[in-house]
């Protein structure tokens, strides 16, 4: 860890956006990119990271300066690659993969059906539904339309789109999150449905609930960044 070398944590508005300055100086990314965010209440919050720390700087304790250097680092300049890499989630989306056995098929009928019908009817994208492991191929003109949603979207939505997809492994569930459809507890709930109901079955253990955990805090930590985008507290 890197020893605290500021004493004192501000906040600057100008005209590329909203900084946060440790003793006068603009905060930087790991890529020595300055670290420019669109929302003034992203910007304080991200100004109380750094002012919480103590004689070291632990990253691990600042997520949403994690995140807001991960758009300005890798979602910005690699915009393109990752709009891709949301694609193939969307064609392999989980919701469309149903279980063998007849009542985890029956719960993953009931609570994911409703989704991929929002998919078609709000994003202009409907999927085909697999029983069993063998993959579907999605129509063409699906992930077409998955590829024009994103557009739609600017590079800090997209950040944060990127990491509830990658945390819940659905392109429909992160998109449904990114509009306010679904908060984040039932992101999870939803995403994780089979492992869900696995655990009521045989029950669970130590690592997969610290994992659970870990995922959830992750969830809870990129819906407080998207409601300080919007300019929420």
């Amino acid at each position: 860890m890197k020893k605290r070398f500021y004493r004192n944590v501000t906040t600057e508005a100008g005209s590329a956006g909203h900084r946060v300055l440790l003793d006068g100086r603009a905060v930087r990314s790991p890529a020595k990119r300055e670290c420019s965010l669109p929302s003034e209440h992203l910007a304080s919050a991200i100004a109380a990271e750094w002012d919480s720390q103590q004689d070291e700087i632990d990253l691990t304790t600042m997520p949403l300066f994690s995140l807001a250097v991960t758009v300005i680092d890798r979602v910005t300049p690699q915009r393109a690659d990752l709009v891709a890499e949301m694609i193939a989630y969307g064609g392999n989306d989980l919701l469309c993969y149903r279980a063998d056995d007849d009542e985890l098929a029956g719960r993953q009928a009931s609570q994911w059906q409703p989704w991929l019908e929002w998919s078609d009817t709000i994003l202009g994208a409907p999927l085909e539904v697999a029983s069993g492991i063998m993959p579907v191929t999605q129509p063409v003109t699906s992930l077409a339309r998955f590829d024009a949603v994103l557009g739609q979207h600017d590079d800090w939505e997209l950040g944060v789109l990127h990491r509830s997809v990658a945390l819940g492994g659905s392109l429909v569930l992160g998109l449904a999150f990114l509009r306010g459809e679904i908060d984040q507890r039932k992101l999870f709930e939803t995403a994780f449905l089979d492992e869900l109901w696995q655990v009521e079955r045989w029950g669970s253990d130590f690592e997969a609930e610290d994992r659970r955990g870990f995922i959830q805090g992750e969830l809870d930590d990129v819906a407080r960044f998207l409601s300080l985008l919007a300019g929420v507290r």
